[in-house]
């Protein structure tokens, strides 16, 4: 089998993941806000509002205060959304090796929306920011720096491997080749690349 073939044979076992990306993407921006709001309220501030939809170039953005007497963290705040997707992960691969090959419509549920989405939200962040825009990693670690940036690289070659184990274990017979997973990896990465750039426009 061809690698194009495993490909479309791939987006025709997940045709209805990928058509629901778009309320998809909403959902994620709102559970990523909501992430950021909770970090908040959990240090005693309030959120003075919570923008979900995608608009004025941000995919959404809260705005908080904290009470005067300082002592919270600003950057825990900036981090949260990100803390949620690392532990989404690390469950689906803890899953995946407690419960390998379970029915393909669970299997494509987890790898999908509790590993590749995830990941690809810190991709949505981590990419800008090693480019050297500001955004929420800006706001947690500084400037972009070298090692800011060789951490990247590394947490992006590590999330590569993982998935492809966790893909492995989930789809068992059903998974699909290095060459085919690592085009696949290549084009979630570029597609971020061009989301990053049309959210200007919305």
């Amino acid at each position: 089998m061809t690698v194009f073939k495993e490909i479309w044979d791939f987006f025709k076992r997940h045709w209805l993941h990928f058509l629901l990306a778009p309320p998809g993407a909403i959902l994620c921006t709102a559970l990523h806000e909501a992430a950021h709001a909770l970090a908040v309220l959990l240090q005693g501030g309030r959120v003075l509002e919570f923008a979900w939809m995608p608009g004025g170039g941000r995919w959404g953005y809260i705005r908080f205060l904290f009470p005067p007497g300082g002592g919270q963290s600003r950057e825990a705040v900036s981090i949260a959304p990100y803390v949620l997707w690392l532990s989404m992960m690390l469950l689906t691969a803890l899953l995946a090796w407690r419960w390998p090959q379970p029915r393909p419509s669970i299997a494509a549920t987890l790898f999908i929306w509790c590993f590749v989405v995830p990941l690809g939200d810190i991709a949505n962040t981590a990419l800008p920011y090693w480019l050297g825009w500001e955004n929420d990693f800006t706001a947690a670690f500084g400037v972009a720096s070298l090692w800011s940036r060789s951490g990247i690289i590394l947490f992006g070659a590590a999330a590569t491997i993982s998935g492809r184990w966790v893909e492995q274990r989930l789809y068992g017979a059903k998974s699909i080749s290095w060459a085919a997973y690592m085009l696949l990896a290549l084009s979630g990465l570029l597609l971020v690349g061009v989301l990053n750039i049309l959210i200007d426009f919305l």
